[in-house]
């Protein structure tokens, strides 16, 4: 459930900060079987001037923005995956962060459903635009490197 490039739908994600609790897609980017790091579409809603909004990776240091669009209906699952609204992840600890796996495992055992793996297009240009922010710590860096690395293998 929680291995590299799946699109997971939690049904009810608990953000542990007196936020709503409601539905959520994440994208596992590493698991190395102790730490997961994941990544969650924070949002469907739309931070992102006009004359900027594309798909992918959007980094405009000036405007401090850093942040990955996926724009509705473009397949990026090997299985036809889609959002069906544009989905943004805006890069920062609280959107790409490490945690246990069986904790996670654990707190959403019957409130999972994989949607689809990543194509290697979309999860690479997703993980190297992660790798360039400065929003990220360096222990999460590292990790994303090695995921890089696998990926041109």
């Amino acid at each position: 459930m929680y291995t590299q490039k799946n699109i997971v739908y939690v049904l009810r994600y608990d953000f542990e900060n007196d936020q709503t609790i409601k539905p959520r897609y994440l994208i596992v980017i590493d698991n190395n079987n102790t730490t997961s790091l994941v990544l969650s579409l924070v949002t469907s809603k739309d931070h992102i001037p006009d004359n900027l909004m594309k798909h992918g990776c959007i980094n405009e240091p000036d405007r401090m923005i850093h942040c990955h669009v996926f724009l509705s209906e473009k397949i990026i699952g090997e299985n036809g995956f889609s959002f069906p609204l544009n989905s943004f992840i805006y890069i920062n600890t609280s959107t790409v962060f490490q945690t246990d796996s069986q904790k996670l495992i654990e707190k959403y055992q019957d409130k999972v459903e994989v949607k689809d793996r990543m194509t290697d297009d979309e999860f690479s240009n997703l993980i190297y635009c992660i790798y360039k922010s400065k929003y990220i710590s360096r222990g999460i860096k590292k990790r994303i490197e090695v995921a890089l690395n696998d990926l041109t293998k």
